[in-house]
């Protein structure tokens, strides 16, 4: 047997080529070392595990590095790779690829498959909750135990290891999304029979309408379903909808303690005025005494308290020393302060500051005794919040007696004496990371690892039938009442910033311990139960810092007596109300069953259309019977997309259609009268079914033609055709061939499609890393050789001249070679009339013997003489024209003008929308060593001719241009280049400029949507930004320097390309960009961006275009100029006189200009990128002189929670007394009962109404405007006003609800950048209805 050490290895190199991982726009491989035992499905399990894949959704394929074959492994699974033809030989690389099976998107594995890269505590955390909000937790340590991985089916695979006894018989909750704590508490509740009994008895008298916002109503169906569910989970939406809650509050972190008492408190005051009014206190509250004792006297004064739970520090304030166990804790709880010094206790009984002893007493402990671990603290030395995972243990049975002061005892007045316990920083440990070492630790390490030793390995569960257990019980039972049985533990697990909760419950029926974790429920055993004391194993890198941060949170106890214990209700013991109750609950289930049994008969299709008179892609999503045919459906897809009138509907069908690849997968010829759901389920679609989809389209075929058939398994191809003589390229053409072809069947099909012989056709693919692969083997078929969807396809007559040429050094081969750096570019062109160029003072373009300034549709190296040249207006009407070019002889170069790029703005220096350097982008990491030295700038001398039809001598200049008719067809001109060993090397700036300027470049005018004019470019994207634009110069119609070309980026920016010397390198292929005109600036001009200002519109701020204003220029002039050009670009006429010009600062309007005032220096400040508002007024400008103050107000209507539109209000000083009189008269309010706020935020200060009245600083304590807390100084700022007459009106929570919604989406849209804002916290809060009492009770203190 040879040891895998001792086997030699295989390099393979895994590609993925499927739609999922090309749609990522950079190829996607993976490399492996192998030895030769490796089997197939192994190699399989290694590319699932990396990409995630679904292993019956993808075929991987081996490219035999021998002979060229390629091999497809997905039925030699059981080989080795070696058998399979992978090379072992030293230096050898493998290549394999993965693509989509049967031209079918690949799938991604799931949640219950993904086994090798997901770590057990991400499987078991899943979606967090955290007891602070305040971050996101992204690995949690695991949490014992483990729940099984959830699959899709609703049922659970457990692992052998942690399978221990059978299926349990309850019923988990779902995780809405963060709220483990929740489930958690519910189970909790619910696992507890005193309080799920009395929930039973109470009942709902309310009506139907009402039952969503009952809260415990809808806790009792949760209940109930928890109980007789035969589910795996519940959900537990109906309660939270009961809360008051939405969606978002799912997505909320909180902490279950904080949750327990909001829910007590809400269930309190629902209960109010039932028989279960005292439901909480009875079962949860208990009394403690909080008193001060005089030292001197003995004088005590005190009084009582209740609480619901028992807050326990996990360490003292200010020590690093965390509390040993529960007990220790609950000691230091009562220990009292002594109060001495500065902060003596003044004794009215000495009538004298004396020493006190100030301190808590327990008088009653309740039933349900509730213990919270205070494990998140803040750290004042990193001032963050930490949690400490430090080890409190607690007892199985907890004995308090000694903790409750009896009356009349002798130790009534005694404080509990604190136990002198000397301990060590053994179990320090924050979540910042920071522990301090204490030198006096040893043996601590020691002392744990015994005691868990201690623990029995074997232990299922914890037998509370053990002899010793009903010993110690019988002991604490002689002391006194107060003796407690541990039955939940609410764990944590994570950090301060978030976590994962869970719950270990015992079921007091069984005496069992479950871990109920969202919708896992399994049983633990006593081991588990140990861990969650906290602490763990120490990490060597960190002293003291514990690995675990997995521990009990909070502890529930139930008093042990024999009079109050009870076990939960049966099904025959529910009172009568919950049996109606859980028959109403049945009765929904059926109906719900038998509505998803009705969708199972529809079936809802995304429909698709190229519309022919928008030419837009329409979609629409309808639903279908089963039962409804071919024919049907297609005539309603056909109303529903609005061809009525536009198409007859005999010129319309149905297909199978892939959105992302825009490609028909197959037609159903024969099948009109199918019903739709057999041909939806049928096999031959069932791959795109399966993706919880179905896709097709209304295909529209043309008034002479007739339908192409589309059978399965049809594959997309763009196919370019080759002249290998003269170097062009057409294309590329939409040609579909099968991947169950042969090569010979498509040469034939290609033949059809291209009108060429099939026998003389040689097909040339491009392979993985853009090699391409000449199909020599006619009996192949395409899916034997690769084809995938959109693959590029070369076909020419011949691969070169020379016949004996093989394919690797032919010059086909170099021409395809060359052809992979060109990208299409879509370029919007601006209009350039005669008026709009005198407007903005911008030359029309000009012919000179130095530049090429020609309409030309493409050029490669040539120099365009000036006495061809055409200019825009012949290249527009031409729009389809197609040349061929001669270039120079080799023996010299192009005489083409080397000049410097003419000078660009100095405003815009060194801003680009690129962010590349000046190096060339085809660097791809693919490519060998010897392949990048082919990738670069062509030199001048490493350039050949581009043959001509022409018989022109070398070095002539004479152009061709074919006529329109011909000009259909895309021609890409190539040119030739000899290999040099110099390409690599440096050179200075203007040889690279040099060398830019002959890169391929061809342009085609033509017209999108029948008005815009636009220009398709395929360039070679080695090309710099300065020579695409002096390209471009012939198509704008305007010198370079005189316009500027624009990206379009996410959320709809644009950026300006600046950087001239950069490359087209990071360009997308088929990508939009846009000209815009602009020219040089002279000197005292400065650019900048007019807006509209529009204070009551949804959009207060529109964008209209940049403008130049000049020094020197007065507002009425610049006013008129902007005035002439908004209404020919946007048809809006505005009067003069009845609009003004303000200041823009970011978004909000300032400064009013008045029409005399100048743009100079000692009046109005001119800079460059400077922003203005063009604000329309209802009457003339009633601004006279700059001192005067121009304000919005709105107002606040509390009544109705409206805001009345903006308004103006024009001071001519600063004072509130003028302010509120000019208020006073357009509201006619009295000035003595007007009350105003500043507006928050910037223009228009928008905020919810809900927030109006409370959350502004109404009535400022000020007389004057221009002092705190006002602060205004100039124009443009918003104030709200109201009458202090007017009552708020008291909203119901529906309507509150109903406003926060509509409010949420209004506030919203004025936010039309996404910004990024860490969440806040945000208060846990259960929404009651205001219930009527049936009488008034006096507060009492």
């Amino acid at each position: 047997m040879v040891c895998v050490s001792e086997e030699g290895s295989a390099l393979c190199i895994v590609h993925d080529v499927t739609s999922s991982g090309l749609r990522t726009g950079t190829q996607k491989k993976i490399t492996l070392s192998l030895p030769p035992s490796t089997t197939v499905q192994e190699l399989f399990q290694e590319v699932c595990l990396k990409w995630q894949y679904d292993p019956d959704t993808f075929e991987l394929v081996l490219q035999r590095s021998s002979s060229g074959e390629t091999v497809a492994l997905n039925n030699l699974k059981e080989q080795t790779i070696q058998d399979v033809g992978v090379t072992f030989e030293p230096g050898s690389r493998n290549m394999l690829h993965v693509f989509d099976m049967h031209c079918q998107p690949v799938r991604r594995q799931t949640a219950s498959t993904v086994t090798g890269d997901t770590p057990d505590d991400d499987m078991l955390l899943g979606t967090s909750a955290s007891p602070t909000a305040g971050g996101d937790y992204t690995h949690p340590p695991p949490a014992p135990p483990p729940p099984p991985p959830i699959v899709s089916t609703g049922d659970y695979t457990y692992t052998p290891a942690l399978i221990k006894h059978d299926r349990v018989d309850y019923v988990g909750l779902v995780n809405q999304a963060m709220t483990c704590y929740l489930n958690s508490l519910l189970q909790a509740l619910y696992m507890t029979p005193e309080f799920r009994n009395a929930l039973y008895k109470w009942e709902y008298s309310g009506s139907d309408k009402d039952e969503v916002k009952s809260i415990p109503y809808q806790l009792q169906k949760l209940f109930l379903n928890l109980q007789t569910s035969s589910k795996s989970a519940v959900e537990t939406t109906d309660l939270t909808r009961s809360f008051g809650w939405d969606s978002s509050e799912a997505w909320q972190q909180h902490d279950i303690q904080e949750l327990c008492r909001v829910m007590f408190d809400a269930l309190e005051q629902t209960f109010k005025d039932t028989e279960q009014a005292d439901l909480i206190s009875r079962l949860y509250e208990g009394k403690m005494i909080d008193y001060v004792k005089c030292l001197d006297c003995g004088t005590e004064k005190s009084r009582e308290d209740t609480f619901l739970d028992i807050p326990l520090p996990v360490r003292p304030f200010g020590s690093t020393v965390a509390y040993g166990s529960v007990e220790e804790a609950l000691r230091a709880f009562v220990q009292p302060e002594t109060l001495d010094g500065n902060n003596q206790y003044f004794c009215e009984k000495c009538n004298k500051k004396c020493d006190a002893h100030k301190g808590l007493k327990f008088s009653k402990f309740p039933y349900l005794l509730t213990l919270h671990l205070k494990r998140f603290d803040f750290d004042y030395t990193t001032l963050h919040r930490i949690k400490l995972n430090d080890k409190v243990t607690f007892p199985e049975i907890l004995n308090l007696n000694s903790f409750v002061v009896q009356p009349g005892s002798k130790d009534e007045n005694e404080p509990v004496q604190e136990e002198t316990v000397m301990k060590c920083d053994d179990s320090s440990t924050t979540d910042s990371g920071s522990a301090l070492d204490d030198e006096s630790c040893h043996g601590t390490e020691t002392a744990l690892s015994t005691q868990e030793t201690d623990c029995q390995e074997d232990d299922e569960g914890i037998d509370m039938s053990n002899h010793e257990n009903e010993k110690n019980r019988r002991h604490t039972m002689d002391k006194g009442p107060y003796t407690y049985e541990l039955f939940s533990i609410m764990i944590h697990s994570g950090s301060a910033s978030g976590g994962h909760y869970y719950a270990y419950i015992k079921d007091f029926r069984r005496g069992e311990w479950f871990c109920f974790n969202d919708q896992s429920v399994s049983r633990i055993t006593n081991d588990d139960i140990m861990k969650t004391y906290g602490g763990g194993t120490v990490r060597g890198y960190y002293s003291g810092a514990y690995s675990s941060s997995t521990n009990a949170y909070m502890l529930m106890y139930r008093q042990v007596d024999k009079q109050r214990n009870c076990e939960a209700m049966t099904g025959e013991e529910f009172p009568s109300h919950i049996k109606k109750l859980l028959q109403k609950i049945q009765e929904r289930e059926e109906t719900d069953r038998m509505l998803r049994e009705k969708e199972m008969d529809m079936v809802k299709i995304k429909i698709y259309c190229h519309h022919p008179s928008q030419n837009t892609i329409s979609e629409v999503k309808l639903t279908f019977h089963n039962l409804d045919t071919l024919k049907s459906t297609t005539e309603s897809a056909y109303k529903a997309l609005k061809l009525e009138g536009v198409v007859p509907l005999e010129r319309c069908r149905l297909v199978k259609y892939d959105r992302v690849q825009d490609n028909i997968e197959r037609s159903f010829e024969g099948q009109d009268d199918d019903p739709i759901g057999e041909i939806v389920s049928s096999d031959r679609i069932g791959e795109i079914v399966s993706n919880g989809k179905l896709d097709m389209l209304l295909e529209i075929r043309r008034e002479d033609a007739e339908f192409e058939v589309y059978v399965p398994g049809g594959v997309p191809t763009k196919v370019f055709v080759v002249d290998v003589e003269t170097e062009e390229v057409e294309g590329p053409f939409d040609v579909r061939g099968n991947l169950s072809q042969t090569v010979r069947e498509f040469k034939l099909t290609l033949g059809k499609a291209l009108k060429l012989d099939p026998e003389k056709i040689k097909v040339v693919i491009e392979k993985y890393s853009n090699e391409p692969k000449l199909l020599e083997d006619c009996e192949r078929t395409l899916k034997m050789e690769g084809f995938y969807a959109q693959i590029k396809v070369f076909v020419a007559t011949k691969i070169d001249e020379d016949p004996e040429k093989l394919f690797i050094v032919s010059k086909l081969h170099k021409i395809i070679d060359r052809f992979e750096h060109i990208i299409t570019l879509h370029i919007i062109l601006p209009d350039t009339d005669k008026e709009i160029l005198k407007k903005l003072g911008i030359p029309a373009l000009s012919v000179d013997v130095n530049h090429n300034t020609s309409g030309v549709c493409c050029k490669t190296l040539e120099e365009t003489p000036a006495d061809d040249v055409t200019l825009l207006s012949s290249a527009l009407s031409a729009a389809t024209c197609s040349m061929s070019v001669s270039v120079p002889s080799p023996q010299g170069p192009p005489a083409r003008d080397n000049s410097p790029q003419p000078p660009t703005d100095p405003e815009d220096e060194g801003i680009g929308a690129t962010g590349h350097s000046d190096q060339s982008a085809s660097e791809d990491s693919s490519l060998t060593d010897s392949d990048r030295t082919l990738v670069g700038d062509v030199p001048d001398e490493c350039l050949a001719q581009v043959s001509s039809p022409s018989n022109s001598p070398p070095g002539s200049d004479q152009q061709n241009i074919s006529s329109p008719e011909e000009g259909t067809t895309n021609t890409y001109h190539s040119f030739q280049t000899e290999q040099s060993e110099n390409w690599d090397d440096e050179v200075d700036t203007n040889e690279a400029t040099t060398r830019a300027l002959n890169h391929y470049f061809k342009a085609v005018p033509y017209l999108e949507n029948g008005t815009q004019k636009m220009l398709k470019v395929l360039v070679d994207k080695r090309m710099l930004l300065g020579t695409l634009k002096n390209d471009l110069e012939p198509y704008v119609g305007v010198p370079q320097e005189y316009f500027k070309i624009f990206r379009m980026y996410p959320m709809q920016q644009e950026y300006e390309c600046a950087r001239l010397k950069d490359s087209l390198s990071s360009y997308r292929d088929e990508e939009k960009l846009t000209v815009k005109l602009g020219r040089v600036l002279r000197k005292g001009e400065h650019r900048g961006k007019v807006s509209q200002l529009l204070p009551n519109s949804p959009e207060p701020c529109k964008f209209l275009f940049e403008w130049i204003l000049s020094k020197g220029m007065t507002v009425a002039e610049a006013k008129r100029d902007i005035l002439e050009e908004v209404k020919r670009k946007y048809n809006i006429d505005i009067p003069f006189e009845r609009c003004r010009l303000r200041k823009k600062s970011w978004k909000n309007p300032t400064k009013v200009y008045l029409d005399s005032q100048r743009f100079e220096e000692d009046d109005i400040t001119l800079f460059p990128n400077w922003e203005m508002f063009l604000q329309e007024l209802p009457g003339p400008e009633p601004v006279t002189v700059g001192s005067q103050l121009v304000l919005f107000v709105r107002r606040w209507c509390p009544s109705t929670f409206e805001v009345k539109p903006f308004e103006e209000v024009l001071l001519d000083g600063y004072t509130v007394k003028e302010f509120k009189e000019k208020l006073a008269a357009l509201s006619d309010i009295p000035e003595a009962n007007l009350e105003f706020a500043k507006g928050q935020s910037s223009f228009p200060c928008d905020m919810s109404v809900l927030s109006i009245h409370s959350d502004l600083e109404w009535n400022p304590p000020t007389d004057k405007l221009d002092v705190w807390p006002l602060n205004i100084y100039e124009d443009g700022h918003v104030f709200f006003y109201r009458d202090n007459r007017e009552q708020l009106k008291q909203l119901t929570p529906e309507e509150r609800k109903e406003i926060a919604n509509k409010e949420g989406s209004r506030v919203n849209k004025l936010s039309t950048v996404s910004t990024y804002s860490p969440r806040k916290e945000r208060a846990l809060k259960i929404y009651l209805d205001p219930a009527p009492r049936k009488c008034e009770e006096p507060d009492l203190d």
